[in-house]
């Protein structure tokens, strides 16, 4: 386990600063927004892993969300999550209906407003919701502990 640098802390901190505002949205938009705010979270914390392990930085302008990247990425920093919890946010093998991950609903949201995504998320808003809620709160209380 590697702590962050203290430069990463506060660059981590001034995202947790400013988490979206939900007040006055539907279950579909709460659950973009804090998707969004998710995805940004462990982009940057895979930049993060990448730059600490030296690996060649992609040439693509945005960090992968692929699965096991984001595992190893959080084992680098001791962000330490449950696999059913990252599956059920990240897996891209979870695209049948009623059982879509978080990832793939948001794509069916945000590419495309499809009505059976929106159902679903409304369906399954508690069960994702807390989902992305926990996994920001390990991270937020990693990041606190880390180098102030």
């Amino acid at each position: 386990m590697t702590d962050f640098s203290n430069q990463q802390v506060k660059i981590v901190k001034k995202l947790f600063a400013h988490p979206p505002a939900s007040t006055g949205f539907g279950m579909p938009e709460k659950f973009l927004l804090q998707f969004i705010f998710f995805e940004a979270l462990i982009r940057l914390i895979g930049r993060y892993y990448r730059e600490r392990t030296g690996q060649k930085k992609k040439i693509i302008s945005h960090e992968s969300l692929n699965i096991d990247v984001v595992r190893r990425s959080f084992a680098h920093f001791g962000i330490s999550v449950a696999d059913e919890r990252l599956g059920l946010l990240l897996d891209s093998n979870r695209s049948l209906r009623n059982i879509k991950s978080a990832r793939n609903l948001r794509n069916g949201l945000a590419h495309h407003w499809k009505f059976e995504d929106v159902k679903e998320v409304t369906r399954r808003y508690d069960e994702i919701f807390s989902a992305l809620k926990d996994v920001i709160d390990v991270i937020k209380v990693r990041v606190d502990c880390a180098k102030k």
